[in-house]
């Protein structure tokens, strides 16, 4: 559909099926850079959440003979108020 408008000196040609679609690719071209950049986000999210966990499972290895230490003196401390 074609417009005219006024303008300085005459007036201006308007397309508004050609606007209507460069507004279209602009919102399309939005939310694929919105979405590249999710995408980029859960990647990184899903490796930090791998490394944590690896993380965690190595600490428990090297951790626990310090951490059988604390129970047992709690243990301990446990079995001398009872």
């Amino acid at each position: 559909m074609m417009s005219y408008r006024k303008e300085k000196g005459g007036l201006m040609a308007i397309d508004f099926d050609a606007l209507d679609l460069v507004r279209g690719e602009n919102k399309a071209r939005s939310y694929n850079k919105k979405l590249d950049e999710l995408t980029s986000e859960n990647k990184l999210l899903r490796q930090l959440v791998a490394d944590a966990i690896k993380m965690v499972k190595e600490n428990e290895k090297d951790n626990f003979q310090a951490y059988s230490a604390i129970l047992e003196a709690r243990l301990k401390r446990i079995k001398k108020r009872g």
